[in-house]
Protein backbone atom coordinates (compact mmCIF):
# COMPACT_ATOMS: atom_id res chain seq x y z
CA UNK A 1 0.00 0.00 0.00
CA UNK A 2 1.41 3.45 -0.90
CA UNK A 3 0.45 4.89 2.50
CA UNK A 4 2.32 2.09 4.30
CA UNK A 5 5.43 2.70 2.21
CA UNK A 6 5.35 6.37 3.21
CA UNK A 7 4.93 5.46 6.88
CA UNK A 8 7.69 2.83 6.74
CA UNK A 9 10.13 5.20 5.03
CA UNK A 10 9.56 7.67 7.85
CA UNK A 11 9.93 4.94 10.48
CA UNK A 12 13.26 3.56 9.25
CA UNK A 13 14.60 7.11 8.92
CA UNK A 14 13.75 7.88 12.55
CA UNK A 15 14.59 4.55 14.11
CA UNK A 16 17.48 3.21 12.03
CA UNK A 17 19.02 6.22 10.26
CA UNK A 18 17.94 4.90 6.86
CA UNK A 19 17.05 7.76 4.52
CA UNK A 20 15.13 6.55 1.50
CA UNK A 21 12.36 7.94 -0.69
CA UNK A 22 9.31 5.71 -0.89
CA UNK A 23 10.19 4.60 -4.42
CA UNK A 24 13.21 2.77 -2.95
CA UNK A 25 11.04 0.65 -0.61
CA UNK A 26 9.11 -2.53 -1.38
CA UNK A 27 6.77 -4.10 1.18
CA UNK A 28 7.48 -7.82 1.66
CA UNK A 29 6.21 -10.62 3.89
CA UNK A 30 9.28 -10.42 6.12
CA UNK A 31 13.07 -10.30 5.99
CA UNK A 32 13.42 -13.91 4.82
CA UNK A 33 10.86 -13.34 2.07
CA UNK A 34 12.77 -10.22 1.06
CA UNK A 35 15.98 -12.26 0.82
CA UNK A 36 14.19 -14.88 -1.27
CA UNK A 37 12.84 -12.33 -3.75
CA UNK A 38 16.23 -10.59 -3.91
CA UNK A 39 17.92 -13.91 -4.69
CA UNK A 40 15.32 -14.68 -7.35
CA UNK A 41 16.01 -11.27 -8.90
CA UNK A 42 19.78 -10.85 -8.91
CA UNK A 43 21.23 -14.36 -8.54
CA UNK A 44 21.39 -17.45 -10.72
CA UNK A 45 21.66 -21.12 -9.73
CA UNK A 46 25.25 -21.95 -8.93
CA UNK A 47 26.22 -18.46 -7.81
CA UNK A 48 28.40 -18.45 -4.71
CA UNK A 49 26.69 -16.69 -1.80
CA UNK A 50 28.23 -16.00 1.60
CA UNK A 51 26.23 -16.67 4.79
CA UNK A 52 27.48 -16.13 8.33
CA UNK A 53 28.59 -19.30 10.11
CA UNK A 54 27.21 -19.94 12.62
CA UNK A 55 24.24 -18.06 11.26
CA UNK A 56 20.56 -17.92 10.47
CA UNK A 57 19.49 -21.30 9.13
CA UNK A 58 16.41 -20.02 7.30
CA UNK A 59 18.57 -17.68 5.23
CA UNK A 60 20.73 -20.65 4.20
CA UNK A 61 17.61 -22.65 3.38
CA UNK A 62 16.13 -19.90 1.20
CA UNK A 63 19.34 -19.46 -0.79
CA UNK A 64 19.89 -23.22 -1.11
CA UNK A 65 16.35 -23.63 -2.44
CA UNK A 66 17.18 -21.04 -5.13
CA UNK A 67 20.12 -23.20 -6.22
CA UNK A 68 22.93 -21.09 -4.77
CA UNK A 69 26.26 -22.48 -3.60
CA UNK A 70 26.40 -21.57 0.08
CA UNK A 71 29.80 -20.40 1.32
CA UNK A 72 30.02 -20.43 5.15
CA UNK A 73 31.66 -17.19 6.33
CA UNK A 74 33.16 -17.30 9.84
CA UNK A 75 32.04 -14.91 12.56
CA UNK A 76 33.44 -14.12 15.99
CA UNK A 77 32.14 -12.26 19.03
CA UNK A 78 32.11 -9.03 17.01
CA UNK A 79 30.30 -10.38 13.94
CA UNK A 80 31.35 -11.17 10.39
CA UNK A 81 35.12 -11.58 9.87
CA UNK A 82 35.45 -9.44 6.75
CA UNK A 83 39.08 -10.26 6.02
CA UNK A 84 38.11 -13.92 5.50
CA UNK A 85 35.53 -13.20 2.78
CA UNK A 86 36.45 -14.70 -0.62
CA UNK A 87 36.41 -12.36 -3.61
CA UNK A 88 34.15 -14.49 -5.83
CA UNK A 89 30.89 -14.09 -3.90
CA UNK A 90 27.91 -12.56 -5.66
CA UNK A 91 26.22 -11.67 -2.37
CA UNK A 92 26.85 -11.92 1.35
CA UNK A 93 24.06 -12.15 3.91
CA UNK A 94 24.82 -10.58 7.27
CA UNK A 95 23.16 -9.52 10.53
CA UNK A 96 25.37 -6.61 11.64
CA UNK A 97 23.06 -5.11 14.29
CA UNK A 98 23.09 -8.27 16.45
CA UNK A 99 24.68 -11.27 14.80
CA UNK A 100 22.53 -14.36 14.98
CA UNK A 101 23.33 -16.40 17.00
CA UNK A 102 26.64 -15.22 18.56
CA UNK A 103 25.25 -11.75 19.30
CA UNK A 104 28.07 -9.53 18.05
CA UNK A 105 27.46 -5.94 16.93
CA UNK A 106 29.60 -5.31 13.85
CA UNK A 107 32.12 -2.55 14.74
CA UNK A 108 32.47 0.54 12.55
CA UNK A 109 35.91 -0.44 11.14
CA UNK A 110 34.53 -3.82 10.01
CA UNK A 111 31.50 -2.09 8.49
CA UNK A 112 33.80 0.13 6.48
CA UNK A 113 35.93 -2.84 5.46
CA UNK A 114 32.83 -4.80 4.39
CA UNK A 115 31.62 -1.93 2.20
CA UNK A 116 35.09 -1.56 0.66
CA UNK A 117 35.13 -5.31 -0.06
CA UNK A 118 31.73 -5.09 -1.78
CA UNK A 119 32.85 -2.11 -3.86
CA UNK A 120 36.04 -3.89 -4.90
CA UNK A 121 34.44 -7.25 -5.76
CA UNK A 122 31.10 -6.04 -7.14
CA UNK A 123 29.15 -8.12 -4.63
CA UNK A 124 25.92 -7.11 -2.94
CA UNK A 125 25.44 -7.03 0.83
CA UNK A 126 22.07 -8.26 2.12
CA UNK A 127 21.69 -6.56 5.52
CA UNK A 128 19.15 -8.27 7.74
CA UNK A 129 18.58 -5.66 10.46
CA UNK A 130 17.92 -8.38 13.01
CA UNK A 131 17.20 -6.91 16.47
CA UNK A 132 18.26 -3.48 15.22
CA UNK A 133 15.83 -1.66 17.51
CA UNK A 134 17.06 -3.25 20.73
CA UNK A 135 20.43 -2.26 22.18
CA UNK A 136 21.02 -1.69 25.88
CA UNK A 137 24.53 -0.32 26.45
CA UNK A 138 24.46 2.64 24.06
CA UNK A 139 22.20 3.91 21.28
CA UNK A 140 21.84 1.44 18.38
CA UNK A 141 24.33 1.88 15.55
CA UNK A 142 22.73 3.19 12.34
CA UNK A 143 21.99 0.59 9.72
CA UNK A 144 24.78 -0.46 7.36
CA UNK A 145 22.62 0.65 4.42
CA UNK A 146 22.99 4.28 5.42
CA UNK A 147 26.75 4.14 4.83
CA UNK A 148 26.54 2.95 1.20
CA UNK A 149 23.06 2.40 -0.28
CA UNK A 150 24.52 1.42 -3.66
CA UNK A 151 25.97 -1.89 -2.44
CA UNK A 152 23.65 -2.71 0.48
CA UNK A 153 20.11 -4.09 0.33
CA UNK A 154 18.29 -3.49 3.61
CA UNK A 155 15.90 -6.15 4.91
CA UNK A 156 13.51 -5.33 7.76
CA UNK A 157 10.56 -7.02 9.41
CA UNK A 158 7.79 -6.49 11.93
CA UNK A 159 8.38 -9.98 13.34
CA UNK A 160 10.69 -8.94 16.19
CA UNK A 161 9.02 -5.67 17.11
CA UNK A 162 5.44 -7.04 16.90
CA UNK A 163 4.83 -10.65 15.89
CA UNK A 164 5.86 -12.99 13.09
CA UNK A 165 2.16 -13.71 12.54
CA UNK A 166 1.71 -10.25 11.00
CA UNK A 167 3.81 -11.21 7.99
CA UNK A 168 4.93 -7.74 6.89
CA UNK A 169 8.49 -6.65 6.12
CA UNK A 170 10.34 -4.25 3.87
CA UNK A 171 13.20 -4.24 1.40
CA UNK A 172 15.13 -1.06 0.60
CA UNK A 173 17.64 -0.78 -2.23
CA UNK A 174 18.93 1.48 -4.98
CA UNK A 175 16.40 2.40 -7.71
CA UNK A 176 17.39 -0.12 -10.40
CA UNK A 177 17.32 -3.01 -7.91
CA UNK A 178 13.96 -1.94 -6.49
CA UNK A 179 12.44 -1.84 -9.96
CA UNK A 180 13.83 -5.29 -10.74
CA UNK A 181 12.64 -6.73 -7.40
CA UNK A 182 9.14 -5.29 -7.87
CA UNK A 183 8.95 -6.74 -11.37
CA UNK A 184 10.17 -10.14 -10.20
CA UNK A 185 7.62 -10.20 -7.36
CA UNK A 186 4.89 -9.68 -9.93
CA UNK A 187 6.20 -12.55 -12.03
CA UNK A 188 6.22 -14.80 -8.96
CA UNK A 189 2.78 -13.60 -7.77
CA UNK A 190 4.46 -12.89 -4.45
CA UNK A 191 2.09 -10.65 -2.49
CA UNK A 192 1.82 -9.22 1.01
CA UNK A 193 -1.67 -9.49 2.53
CA UNK A 194 -3.50 -6.15 2.55
CA UNK A 195 -5.08 -6.37 6.03
CA UNK A 196 -1.75 -6.71 7.91
CA UNK A 197 -0.35 -3.89 5.77
CA UNK A 198 -3.22 -1.65 6.80
CA UNK A 199 -2.84 -2.64 10.45
CA UNK A 200 0.86 -1.75 10.42
CA UNK A 201 0.12 1.56 8.68
CA UNK A 202 -2.31 2.51 11.45
CA UNK A 203 0.19 1.57 14.17
CA UNK A 204 2.86 3.67 12.49
CA UNK A 205 0.76 6.73 11.72
CA UNK A 206 -0.72 6.92 15.21
CA UNK A 207 2.68 6.56 16.87
CA UNK A 208 1.61 3.31 18.54
CA UNK A 209 4.52 1.35 17.13
CA UNK A 210 7.11 3.83 18.42
CA UNK A 211 5.55 3.73 21.88
CA UNK A 212 5.46 -0.06 21.78
CA UNK A 213 9.14 -0.26 20.82
CA UNK A 214 10.14 2.10 23.63
CA UNK A 215 8.08 0.09 26.12
CA UNK A 216 9.47 -3.24 24.94
CA UNK A 217 13.04 -1.93 24.89
CA UNK A 218 12.65 -1.20 28.61
CA UNK A 219 11.01 -4.57 29.23
CA UNK A 220 13.66 -6.49 27.30
CA UNK A 221 16.35 -4.58 29.17
CA UNK A 222 14.86 -5.85 32.43
CA UNK A 223 14.77 -9.39 31.11
CA UNK A 224 18.31 -9.13 29.81
CA UNK A 225 19.47 -7.87 33.21
CA UNK A 226 17.67 -10.73 34.96
CA UNK A 227 19.26 -13.34 32.69
CA UNK A 228 22.74 -11.81 32.91
CA UNK A 229 22.39 -11.59 36.68
CA UNK A 230 21.22 -15.17 37.04
CA UNK A 231 24.10 -16.39 34.86
CA UNK A 232 26.73 -14.06 36.31
CA UNK A 233 30.14 -15.67 36.39
CA UNK A 234 29.50 -17.89 33.37
CA UNK A 235 31.15 -16.95 30.03
CA UNK A 236 28.44 -14.81 28.37
CA UNK A 237 28.51 -12.94 25.08
CA UNK A 238 26.10 -11.00 22.88
CA UNK A 239 24.23 -9.50 25.82
CA UNK A 240 24.43 -5.82 24.79
CA UNK A 241 21.65 -6.02 22.20
CA UNK A 242 18.77 -8.09 20.89
CA UNK A 243 16.61 -10.71 22.58
CA UNK A 244 19.13 -13.45 23.25
CA UNK A 245 22.61 -14.08 24.58
CA UNK A 246 25.07 -16.97 24.44
CA UNK A 247 26.58 -19.02 27.26
CA UNK A 248 29.84 -20.50 26.00
CA UNK A 249 30.65 -24.07 27.00
CA UNK A 250 32.50 -26.97 25.45
CA UNK A 251 30.66 -29.33 23.13
CA UNK A 252 30.21 -32.21 25.56
CA UNK A 253 28.93 -29.92 28.35
CA UNK A 254 26.52 -28.23 25.95
CA UNK A 255 25.13 -31.54 24.68
CA UNK A 256 24.68 -32.85 28.20
CA UNK A 257 22.95 -29.65 29.33
CA UNK A 258 20.50 -29.81 26.42
CA UNK A 259 19.64 -33.46 27.17
CA UNK A 260 19.23 -33.01 30.92
CA UNK A 261 17.25 -29.80 30.59
CA UNK A 262 14.85 -31.47 28.15
CA UNK A 263 14.29 -34.30 30.64
CA UNK A 264 13.25 -31.63 33.16
CA UNK A 265 10.89 -29.82 30.84
CA UNK A 266 13.18 -27.00 29.66
CA UNK A 267 14.11 -26.73 25.99
CA UNK A 268 17.58 -25.28 25.36
CA UNK A 269 19.03 -24.20 22.02
CA UNK A 270 22.67 -24.93 21.20
CA UNK A 271 25.07 -23.27 18.77
CA UNK A 272 25.66 -26.58 17.01
CA UNK A 273 22.52 -26.46 14.89
CA UNK A 274 23.30 -22.95 13.62
CA UNK A 275 26.42 -24.07 11.73
CA UNK A 276 26.41 -24.95 8.05
CA UNK A 277 28.91 -27.74 8.62
CA UNK A 278 30.97 -29.03 11.50
CA UNK A 279 30.51 -26.75 14.54
CA UNK A 280 33.37 -24.31 15.17
CA UNK A 281 32.08 -22.91 18.47
CA UNK A 282 29.82 -24.41 21.10
CA UNK A 283 27.48 -23.15 23.78
CA UNK A 284 23.85 -22.40 24.58
CA UNK A 285 21.64 -19.75 22.99
CA UNK A 286 19.42 -18.22 25.69
CA UNK A 287 16.41 -16.35 24.28
CA UNK A 288 14.39 -14.11 26.58
CA UNK A 289 12.03 -12.27 24.23
CA UNK A 290 9.15 -14.73 24.37
CA UNK A 291 9.43 -15.77 28.02
CA UNK A 292 6.20 -15.33 30.03
CA UNK A 293 7.93 -13.35 32.77
CA UNK A 294 10.99 -12.74 34.92
CA UNK A 295 10.17 -15.59 37.31
CA UNK A 296 10.22 -18.19 34.54
CA UNK A 297 13.44 -16.72 33.15
CA UNK A 298 15.22 -16.85 36.50
CA UNK A 299 14.04 -20.42 37.09
CA UNK A 300 15.28 -21.58 33.70
CA UNK A 301 18.59 -19.76 34.14
CA UNK A 302 19.08 -21.40 37.51
CA UNK A 303 18.81 -24.74 35.76
CA UNK A 304 21.32 -23.62 33.12
CA UNK A 305 23.76 -22.59 35.85
CA UNK A 306 23.26 -25.93 37.61
CA UNK A 307 24.00 -27.85 34.42
CA UNK A 308 26.88 -25.71 33.14
CA UNK A 309 28.74 -24.48 36.20
CA UNK A 310 29.81 -27.87 37.63
CA UNK A 311 31.63 -28.66 34.42
CA UNK A 312 33.77 -25.55 34.61
CA UNK A 313 37.29 -25.90 36.05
Amino acid sequence: LPELRVALADYVRRSRGVACPTERLVVTRGATNGLDVLAATVLRPGDRVGVEDPGYGKARNVLTARGMEIVPCPVDEHGLIVEDLPDDLKLVYTTPSHQYPLGGVLPVPRRQALLAWARRTGALIAEDDYDGEFRYDVAPLPALYGLDPDVVVYLGTSAKILTSDMGVGWLIARPDLIEAVAERRGELSDRTAVVPQEALRILLERGDLDRHVRRMRAEYARRRAAVAGALHGLPLQGDTAGLHLVVRADASTTARAVREAASRGVILDSLDRHHAGAPRVSGLVIGYGAAPGLGELRSACSLVRELIAPARP
